[in-house]
């Protein structure tokens, strides 16, 4: 299948995966075979930045989601990330590859929409918001506590970890929309412990949330409160779209609503120039329970 004028060709695969890559979803999923194309490793960026947007528009064979690619240490997996980002893609990994995904449909939503219930709002007490500080300890919580059929089963590996961090080092050519990682965090306040948190990535005014974790044994409703103030927080920073990735029952109760990729393609393509940056909060604004009344115009102004 040439999906490009020039020597730049996607080689088209099938491949048996013995599992779903299920996004920080820590439930099993049925094995099925997933039909996959493969980004070869002469390929030129340029040849596929060119190739992109045609699979987003025309989708894969068979119905496909998911590219692979080689996943290395080295200069071109978070050139191949950004570059990725910016077309629309969700850059995951398995199998020591990189997997990255188009979906048929994709949960999304403007921050300012999120429904919050009051169960949310009076457990967020005695928890604070932060943005980037604590990466390492959301990587290893996401390891060790969201996984796909058995524990450890993460497809957040350390090599895609690092290749995430590569990316803030990647020159603007191939990391237009300021493409970059973070990591947000839920502290409990009084105890200090880091609770619930996710690492996900901008674009120009679009966040997609990529995997989390929730410690929801020892503090219940952790990871709904964290998904709470950090909508409100995108709200205030100037986001246009928050993208939750695969739907599920969970992300439409709090707002997010599914679209074809058409549509999806269309909110990334508007969006992924405007300039918007996702800072942490200071101090006054942390407050899980304050941020969260702040968005129904409950708090201090």
């Amino acid at each position: 299948l040439k999906l490009s004028p020039r020597r730049g060709m996607l080689d088209v695969a099938v491949r048996a995966v013995s599992r779903c890559c299920a996004l920080g979803t820590g439930r099993h999923q049925a094995a099925r075979e997933l039909p996959m194309a493969r980004i070869p490793p002469t390929m030129s960026l340029e040849d596929l930045d060119r190739v992109l947007p045609r699979i987003v528009d025309e989708g894969l064979p068979d119905g496909g989601e998911f590219l692979f690619a080689d996943l290395a240490d080295d200069e071109r997996t978070p050139q191949l990330i950004a570059l990725l980002v910016w077309h629309g893609f969700l850059p995951m990994a398995g199998m020591g590859m990189l997997l990255p995904k188009i979906h048929q449909h994709r949960c999304i939503m403007a921050p300012e929409d999120i429904h919050i219930g009051r169960k949310v709002k009076k457990r967020a007490k005695g928890f604070h918001l932060t943005v980037d500080t604590a990466w390492p300890f959301v990587v290893e919580s996401i390891q060790g506590l969201t996984y796909t059929t058995h524990p450890g089963d993460c497809w957040l590996s350390d090599e895609m970890a690092r290749a995430y961090q590569s990316v803030s080092e990647v020159k603007s050519r191939w990391r237009r929309g300021d493409v970059e990682f973070h990591s947000v965090e839920l502290w409990h306040t009084d105890s200090g412990e880091l609770v619930a948190g996710e690492i996900g990535y901008t674009c120009g005014s679009v966040y997609s949330s990529a995997t989390g974790f929730s410690k929801k044994d020892k503090h219940p409703g952790a990871g709904s409160v964290q998904l709470a103030a950090l909508g409100r927080w995108l709200a205030k920073c100037g986001f246009s779209v928050w993208d939750l990735g695969m739907d599920m029952e969970y992300k439409q109760e709090i707002g997010g609503k599914p679209v074809p990729r058409s549509e999806w393609a269309r909110h990334v393509r508007q969006c992924r120039t405007k300039e918007t940056k996702l800072t942490s909060p200071s101090a006054d604004d942390a407050e899980a329970q304050l941020l969260i009344a702040l968005g129904d115009g409950e708090g201090p102004s």
